[in-house]
């Protein structure tokens, strides 16, 4: 099994384009699958850098409502005429991060037919699930708190991110859990899909949602300490990236050294091995 990170905020080369957002590959023995699409095309141009073929994707995820993530799933579409495209059934509730900043989908795809509207635990076969509504509350962050949803009527409230889903990929040894922010909670998403899938993650990758890029401002090191504390606990490889940040990715690493590494774009892992392809930055 092979995953790539197409997009991030960080690049592992220059030949890769940076962008605030996520976009991920992940090669399975049976499918070609994109996980989010960034806020735009970048994720496209990046992928032929890298030689993934977009057009050769046969499934199609979106983690939640955010342009950031679903930006480029107008780009998506326009370049793979066969994939259909899960996202839940709220992802297209309007989204914003201030009075004046919206931050949702296009509504205009809304009816598009090749979307596939998703609620609660979705089986899809071939060892994959999606979950939302995760039903904990621990360690949710500050970074998320500031961030509404608009109502039927037009007013707003904090969003509930009941627009999130996640995706779980069993194959041979692997059960592997990738997220895209994780607002509901890592730790609450993870006892979620161990919960579904019976047994323990052995790899997780995910945005971790302890920095607000908008304002610079991150989770407090406290905080931080205590979620690699309940990390620690579980038998797992995390890869994280995107929304958590690198100073609270730093400290997240000195609390749990190899247990954890950062998914910058460009980076392209074996997960079988757990190993990476792009430690002398090259490419696989």
């Amino acid at each position: 099994m092979k995953l790539i990170s197409l997009l991030e905020n960080t690049a592992v080369s220059p030949d890769i384009q940076a962008r605030h957002g996520l976009s991920l590959y992940l090669e399975t023995a049976s499918h070609r699958i994109v996980f989010d699409f960034g806020p735009d095309d970048t994720f496209a141009r990046n992928a032929e850098t890298l030689g993934v073929d977009i057009a050769a994707a046969d499934l199609a995820f979106l983690s939640h409502g955010h342009y950031d993530h679903g930006g480029g799933l107008p780009a998506f579409l326009q370049r793979n005429g066969r994939a259909p495209v899960y996202l839940h059934k709220n992802a297209f509730t309007p989204l914003w991060s201030s009075e004046t900043r919206y931050i949702g989908l296009d509504p205009a795809l809304r009816g598009n037919p090749r979307l596939r509207l998703t609620d609660g635990v979705t089986r899809l076969g071939d060892g994959m699930t999606l979950i939302s509504g995760a039903p904990g509350r621990r360690f949710l962050t500050d970074s998320s708190a500031s961030l509404q949803m608009e109502r039927p009527d037009g007013t707003r409230q904090p969003d509930d991110f009941s627009h999130e889903q996640s995706l779980i990929v069993e194959e041979g040894d692997i059960c592997l859990l990738i997220a895209g922010c994780a607002h509901t909670g890592i730790v609450n998403i993870l006892e979620q899909a161990q919960q579904v899938a019976g047994r323990a993650m052995t790899h997780v990758v995910s945005g971790f949602h302890l920095s607000q890029p908008s304002r610079g401002t991150y989770e407090p090191e406290s905080m931080v300490c205590s979620l690699a504390g309940e990390l620690r606990r579980s038998p797992t490889r995390f890869f994280t990236c995107h929304c958590t940040g690198l100073p609270p990715y730093e400290i997240l690493r000195r609390e749990l050294g190899m247990q954890i590494s950062y998914l910058a774009g460009g980076t392209c892992i074996d997960l079988a091995n757990a190993s990476f392809c792009v430690e002398d930055r090259g490419f696989c």
